[in-house]
């Protein structure tokens, strides 16, 4: 994960509270200064390989930059964390898709905490891939992974509001230092829109590959479903 997350540990540990077989395990590697930059074996160094000595079941890259550079160079990515650990491998860009595949959501809006010029990326990159992007919700100004990780509850709701309505299958969240999580359920039960947030659904995919799925309830329809 980049060594600037300081969402996704605490997150998963308190989705798998109730899962005393399931081990999550960490490495970090430093992010690239650029957004566009796309992260491969390279940038990740000897993260995957310190993994690979815990002899994992499943192992994901826990970043979101596919979802604009292209979901092809995560899939290459993926392959390499499995040459590295032996492991099944996904990205959180890869998981979103996979997910929204499971609940069949084509038409979804998107939650970003990055610039709009990325935003379009990504709506590019979904429509190629047969999502279609009805609206999109984006901060008026930027921010640092830092600072997306200290949003208020109350500033991350004001961003997802008002992606919600009843002309989408989905909205998704799309940054896994975004903590969306924990507000996902709320919005589901307001609008009966399912939410898909990157950490969630890197976590929800790698219980799949690993073939220890399990429904987990409190965390939204894509967990619950599981």
């Amino acid at each position: 994960m980049p060594s600037s997350n300081s969402n996704a540990e605490s997150l998963t540990a308190d989705i798998l509270a109730g899962s005393p077989d399931v081990g999550v395990h960490y490495s970090r590697f430093r992010l690239p200064a650029d957004l566009d930059d796309r992260i491969d074996a390279k940038v990740l160094g000897d993260a995957p390989s310190l993994l690979s000595d815990a002899e994992l079941d499943a192992i994901a890259f826990h970043g979101t930059s596919g979802s604009w550079t292209g979901l092809e160079g995560d899939r290459a990515l993926a392959d390499s964390l499995t040459e590295a650990t032996g492991a099944p491998a996904t990205t959180a860009s890869l998981a979103l898709v996979a997910a929204l595949e499971a609940l069949d959501a084509g038409r979804v809006a998107v939650v970003f905490p990055g610039p709009a010029s990325i935003m379009a990326l990504i709506e590019r990159e979904y429509s190629a891939r047969g999502l279609e992007v009805a609206r999109s919700s984006v901060p008026a100004t930027s921010m640092s992974n830092p600072e997306i990780s200290r949003m208020s509850g109350a500033e991350i709701g004001a961003l997802m509001k008002p992606a919600f309505g009843s002309d989408v299958d989905a909205v998704v969240c799309i940054g896994t230092n975004l903590r969306s999580a924990y507000l996902a359920a709320g919005f589901e039960s307001e609008f009966g829109v399912p939410v898909v947030d990157s950490a969630t659904a890197t976590l929800w995919h790698l219980l799949r590959l690993a073939g220890t799925a399990r429904p987990i309830p409190g965390w939204g329809m894509l967990l619950a479903t599981a």
